[in-house]
């Protein structure tokens, strides 16, 4: 028989590979949306990636607020996630919980809730960095936003299928450095295009 695995590590490990697969979905949605929509090309879709990942740093020095929460304070649009409950209801997304307090089972059904907010935390990520660094404000925010759920419908929700659409549309190939982290090597091919400052902000 086997040694069985630590629950806990285990449920760190289904928040990773949920992130993941949220990050490869929505990421792709938000660049198809901006190419469709936007008139943005390849060049410029890469830069608003690395400009997402600044925001991300910057709203992790922040550890008494959520990424949803400061996207509505910022942007004015509430991101839930599905069930129709607020970030205002759910303490475990900011730092209001010590987990080195936590029992095992508390610290697992924590984990567990935080895997239903990872899209919306995605989701207010793009919008947050869009806001931030590339000006757009509510109205702007909200299309974006509307343009992204319409793109995963299209696509099934399914990553692989959005991943390759996004590839075939804009030439962008979406989260290299998640691909790197699941295993896979390459380097990022990605280089600027021409026209990748197009308008549409």
């Amino acid at each position: 028989m086997g040694r069985r695995r630590d629950p806990v590590r285990e449920a760190d490990e289904k928040l990773q590979r949920e992130g993941n697969r949220q990050a490869k979905l929505i990421h792709g949605a938000a660049a198809i949306a901006l190419y469709r929509h936007w008139g943005w090309r390849k060049g410029r879709i890469i830069k608003l990636f690395e400009l997402i990942e600044e925001v991300w740093n910057e709203c992790a020095g922040d550890i008494d607020h959520s990424m949803v929460e400061m996207c509505e304070k910022e942007t004015k649009i509430e991101i839930q996630c599905g069930d129709g409950k607020s970030w205002r209801d759910l303490h475990y997304l900011n730092s209001k919980v010590d987990p080195g307090k936590m029992t095992p089972a508390k610290y697992i059904y924590m984990r567990k809730q935080q895997m239903k907010w990872m899209a919306p935390q995605i989701t207010a990520g793009i919008l947050l960095a869009l806001h931030r660094k590339c000006g757009f404000g509510y109205e702007r925010c909200a299309r974006v936003y509307e343009q992204i759920a319409a793109i995963e419908e299209e696509c099934g929700w399914d990553p692989a299928r959005t991943l390759e659409t996004c590839l075939t549309e804009t030439g962008v190939r979406v989260l290299e450095k998640i691909k790197r982290a699941e295993g896979t090597n390459g380097k990022d091919k990605q280089a600027d295009d021409a026209g990748g400052n197009g308008s549409g902000v």
